[in-house]
């Protein structure tokens, strides 16, 4: 497969299996997980990456490639895995998954995923919009052994701040001035699905449009997640939130916490991809 490297590289040739390693590794890091709990993890990984692979093999066709290795389609950075100390147990994962994929009806299912749920996944219909039919990407509470593995965070920015940066975007665009920002709808994950921008003019954007103008401004760790609320304070904006990510199918941190509880990892696909099923390629 054709893989292109950073976000205007090279496009380099790879072996399929050994992309799937490098995605492992460059998506997620097992951190202070026991070893049991890891090599459980990273095999996880390694069926959802490779799904999410196939499934999406050519995205990039027009371009002269299959996939790019940022998070457009799924980080794909080999130095990153070489160096890792986890690199020998992603190596096994993907040889004990080799052909594992998650199927839905007669295609590879979507398998996206995420770091951070904040609690509560979102319906892929609700995030991104659109008419795709994808009935295993639905909002999912993360309960149980997850109901504690989420992060929680705030973000200030100052509305001068704001205002240049939401005027850098078509989209988001509201003249000379800022009142106030609001959420208008949320979905049944607690996302923000629209928001309104008040000023001069008044856009109605969905909440990962925003994050994403937003985050190009002030950087990816900003606007961590959509499942936010917000709060004028003087002359800023608070935004306080749970989760990392768009919020749609596997949830990592929730993923790793059932691990540790005990569960396997089919268990755990079934929970976050429900209608799925995990089948062998020939």
């Amino acid at each position: 497969m054709r893989v292109r490297l950073g976000a205007s590289g090279p496009v380099r040739q790879v072996r399929f299996e050994e992309y799937v390693q490098g995605a492992v590794l460059s998506e997620f890091s097992p951190g202070t997980a026991p070893p049991e709990v890891a090599s459980r993890m990273l095999q996880l990984q390694a069926i959802v990456a490779r799904t999410y692979a196939i499934a999406h093999l050519g995205r990039h066709a027009r371009e002269g490639f299959d996939l790019c290795a940022t998070t457009h389609c799924q980080l794909y950075a080999p130095p990153r895995g070489a160096a890792s100390r986890w690199s020998a147990a992603a190596s096994t994962a993907a040889r004990h998954t080799a052909s594992a994929v998650l199927w839905f009806g007669t295609s590879p299912a979507s398998a996206v995923y995420h770091a951070d749920c904040g609690g509560h996944t979102s319906a892929a219909r609700d995030v991104w919009g659109g008419t795709a039919a994808h009935p295993y990407l639905v909002a999912i509470a993360d309960e149980g052994a997850a109901r504690t593995a989420h992060a929680s965070w705030t973000f200030t920015a100052r509305a001068g701040d704001l205002l240049a940066a939401l005027n850098k975007d078509a989209r988001t665009r509201v003249g000379r001035q800022l009142s106030a920002i609001a959420v208008v709808q949320r979905d049944a994950g607690g996302r923000a699905a629209l928001v309104v921008l008040r000023g001069e003019r008044e856009p109605l954007v969905r909440g990962e449009e925003l994050r994403d103008v937003l985050n190009r401004a002030f950087g990816a760790r900003a606007i961590r997640s959509t499942r936010f609320s917000l709060a004028r304070e003087g002359n800023s904006f608070v935004f306080s939130g749970a989760g990392y990510g768009h919020g749609v199918g596997l949830c990592q941190a929730g993923a790793l916490a059932r691990l540790r509880a005990g569960a396997g990892p089919e268990q755990v696909l079934a929970q976050y991809y429900p209608g799925t099923r995990l089948v062998r390629l020939r």
